[in-house]
């Protein structure tokens, strides 16, 4: 049994055997990162009897149309793919000697996840799932994570924390150290640099360049306990099947906002976030402000015995520049929040130029800035914006 394979191979092999624990792949496109690693989980499992190997990536979907596919290539390549051996529905491959390899979406719903162990994970695409799901990986791995992704990250992505950690590696790589490459790709990745020179750092030469068309300066965390004020408010952005709902807590004190992030789950009706904000000590004396697109809700809520009123209309663009005229620190435990922060951005047109169109995930964006537009748009009129 032949493989051919790239001197990333070898690396990933080098910092297994120094004992590794998170071995980050930072590479361009075409790097052979992703391939790399599923050439080294397939030896492991041929060479270790009884291996149970997981490969995730953000979703069922792309699982199915990438890594999937470059699996079952390389499986051929060897002539060990026997349909047989793999089970569709579970996404499992199961080999001869009792090892298997799971492919899994974090997306899942069934809670699989949660308790799943393994003894070695691969993340592709890393950059793109949150540091809970990281989190939850982690406690259920017996030996080591392998993590690949494009350098296209905040320059605070949390990644960059295991990256340091004594245990942790970082393996960069370009399309230079990709043998098998064809000369078309490589003069397509070329022509980026006359086309956007950035997307070129990104995706030939994997260099983290931070995006300009982030809309949010870089994020102030805090932790522990937050300052006393009674300027205290919470906002609401309703969701339901496909978009969770999403609850902040705001606390105004001398022209900066402390935000925690409270709820961030699907499904919920009316009913249930009544239950869920009285649980968080919620109650009629406290000022809520809701999307008032959902006046349905808004009175629902308010039978509930809570005290929520619908913010007043203005354009999105408006509430951001409100909002950029408070220092906001968020709250360490806040990961979904943390997320929408750094990944909010301005959409770019076919050419390239920055519209005034926000996109990305705006759920607990939207309640802080219900807040800021319903109760604190005029309290900084004197106020400059704060330069981070």
């Amino acid at each position: 049994m032949e493989i051919k394979t790239t001197e990333l191979y070898e690396k990933i092999d080098q910092e297994v055997k120094k004992g590794k624990r998170y071995i980050f792949l930072r590479g361009s496109s075409r790097s052979g990162k992703t391939r790399s690693a599923v050439q080294y989980l397939i030896i492991h499992a041929l060479t270790n009897k009884k291996s149970n190997i997981l490969i995730a990536r953000e979703t069922a979907v792309s699982i199915r149309n990438t890594i999937l596919l470059d699996f079952k290539e390389e499986m051929e390549k060897l002539n060990l793919f026997q349909e047989s051996n793999f089970n569709k529905v579970e996404m499992i491959f199961r080999f001869n000697n009792h090892s298997t390899i799971r492919f899994i979406g974090l997306d899942d719903t069934t809670g699989k996840l949660r308790g799943m162990s393994s003894d070695v994970i691969f993340i592709d695409e890393v950059n793109t799932i949150d540091r809970d799901s990281f989190i939850q990986l982690d406690i259920r791995c017996k030996n080591y994570i392998i993590s690949a992704y494009n350098p296209e990250i905040p320059e605070n992505w949390w990644g960059l924390e295991y990256e340091n950690k004594d245990d942790g590696s970082l393996l960069i790589s370009t399309w230079r150290q990709n043998p098998f490459l064809d000369e078309r790709i490589i003069k397509s990745i070329n022509s980026l640099k006359e086309i956007d020179y950035d997307k070129w750092l990104i995706y030939s030469e994997s260099k983290i360049v931070e995006p300009k068309e982030k809309i949010f300066p870089p994020i102030n965390k805090y932790s522990g306990d937050t300052p006393e004020s009674k300027q205290i408010y919470y906002g609401v952005d309703f969701g339901y099947a496909s978009d969770p709902t999403a609850v902040v807590k705001v606390i105004y004190k001398d022209k900066e906002l402390f935000v925690e992030e409270l709820i961030y789950q699907k499904g919920l009706t009316n009913q249930d976030i009544a239950f869920l904000l009285k649980q968080e000590g919620i109650t009629r004396d406290d000022n809520v402000v809701v999307d008032s697109a959902e006046p349905k809700s808004i009175t629902e809520l308010n039978r509930e015995g809570l005290r929520v009123v619908g913010v007043k209309k203005t354009s999105v663009l408006y509430g951001l520049q409100k909002m950029k005229s408070f220092k906001i620190n968020i709250k360490d435990s806040s990961t979904n929040l943390i997320r929408e922060w750094n990944n909010y951005k301005f959409k770019k047109d076919r050419s390239g130029n920055i519209t005034s169109s926000p996109v990305g995930d705006d759920h607990l964006i939207d309640a802080l800035r219900y807040v800021v537009l319903q109760y604190l748009d005029n309290i900084n009129n004197r106020q400059k914006y704060y330069v981070y």
